[in-house]
């Protein structure tokens, strides 16, 4: 692993993985892309992780998103690599079957967001701070900001996209892109909490639900009904249901 940069560990059901390079804002490389990917396509096979949390080390920031370095120089071949690594774990993040929660330490900028915006679950810290500032570097946001208005309103998406300054978490909270604030103190056992409240689910139909929501993004609403009319069906090829609904009965 490239200087120890990211640490994955493993919590019972719950897999870690941690931005380690505090001195630098936990910024990100290309190579911690790839580590990224490469994790979670192994553990997006493994039933015994049933959730994944991203956070970032120390106590000053989550991640400051790429390092600087990695936009020196680029040509428009290589920056259409850098953005196609970025562009991967973003994907992964929405399509692994494991719900996944971004503990949010502080600063959270540009791919960082991005990875944000792609998770499921978001709880920041009461000292965080989001910002995508690509627009002063000349460069479009892109990706998973295509999701930015959903989460917090095409108003305010369009000043974060355009003006590219900070936006603080009082206002993100606000603006409905969070689902949780917490004292930095509280912020690994709240994602936790969470964590266990997910693991308590199966994990078949958080698989199923996760799709459902991918394709609810990406296609047209009559399909997006008949595939939920599928995904309702294939429930029953299991047994889950009907165990859970013996449970249910069984305490009434």
């Amino acid at each position: 692993m490239t200087e120890n940069t990211l640490r994955f560990e493993t919590d019972g059901n719950i897999e870690w993985i941690i931005f380690n390079r505090p001195e630098k804002l936990n910024c990100l490389t290309r190579e911690n892309l790839l580590q990224i990917g490469q994790h979670l396509r192994k553990i997006s096979k493994d039933e015994s992780v049933r959730v994944v949390i991203f956070t970032g080390s120390g106590e000053k920031a989550f991640s400051a998103g790429m390092h600087v370095n990695e936009f020196n120089q680029l040509t428009p071949q290589n920056a259409y690599e850098l953005i196609s690594e970025l562009k991967m774990v973003c994907e992964l993040i929405r399509t692994t079957p494991q719900p996944v929660i971004m503990a949010v330490n502080g600063y959270c900028i540009g791919g960082a967001m991005e990875m944000c915006m792609a998770a499921d679950i978001r709880i920041a810290t009461k000292n965080a701070m989001f910002s995508m500032p690509e627009i002063n570097l000349g460069i479009p946001s892109v990706l998973d900001s295509v999701l930015l208005q959903q989460h917090v309103g095409l108003s305010l998406a369009k000043e974060m996209l355009l003006i590219g300054e900070s936006v603080s978490v009082e206002k993100m909270n606000q603006f409905g892109f969070l689902n949780d604030v917490v004292e930095q103190s509280e912020l690994k056992d709240k994602a936790k909490e969470y964590a266990n409240k997910l693991i308590d689910k199966p994990f078949f139909t958080i698989k199923q639900q996760k799709e459902l929501f991918e394709t609810w993004q990406n296609s047209h609403l009559d399909y997006g009904i008949q595939d939920s009319v599928n995904k309702f069906a294939l429930a029953f090829t299991t047994n889950v249901p009907q165990k859970r609904l013996d449970e249910f009965l069984s305490k009434k």
